[in-house]
C-alpha cells in the first residue's frame, strides 16, 4: 500500500484546483458510494494496481500483503488518496456514509475478472 499526497493544490476567489495524481496508466476510472455499516472490497488482485480517492466520508482500510503476511489498518478521510498494489488483500469498513474515485492499471474483464478471494 503505498499512501500519496496530492502534487497540486491552487485556490483562488473563483475556488480550488486540487491535483489528484500526475503519473501511472489509469485504464478504469469509477465513482462509488457506500452507506455507513457495509463493508467493500475484501479481495486482491494478482495484475492491477487501485487508486483510491476519497471524496467524502470516513472509511476503516484493512490491508493485508499476501506476498509477506504483513498486515495494517488505517481511516481514510476527505482528500485521502492510497494505492493498493497486486497481492493486497483489501477491506473497506464503511464507518460514514462515503463517496470515492476508484482507478484501476487494468480495465476489469467480465469474463475473466482480475478479482480473487481468500
Amino acid at each position: 500500500m503505498i499512501k500519496l499526497k496530492p502534487y497540486f493544490n491552487y485556490s483562488d476567489e473563483r475556488g480550488q484546483l486540487y491535483g489528484i495524481i500526475q503519473k501511472g496508466i489509469w485504464k478504469e476510472i469509477n465513482h462509488i458510494t457506500s452507506s455507513a455499516g457495509s463493508i467493500r472490497g475484501n479481495h486482491y488482485h494478482k495484475k492491477t494496481l487501485e487508486l483510491f480517492y476519497i471524496i467524502s466520508g470516513t472509511i476503516e482500510v484493512f490491508i493485508k500483503n499476501l506476498r509477506n503476511g504483513k498486515e495494517t489498518s488505517f481511516n481514510v478521510i476527505s482528500g485521502d488518496i492510497f494505492i493498493v498494489e497486486p497481492y493486497e488483500l483489501h477491506t473497506f469498513n464503511i464507518k460514514t456514509d462515503s463517496s470515492w474515485i476508484n482507478m484501476l492499471s487494468k480495465r476489469i474483464d467480465h469474463n475473466k475478472p482480475d478479482i480473487y478471494r481468500l
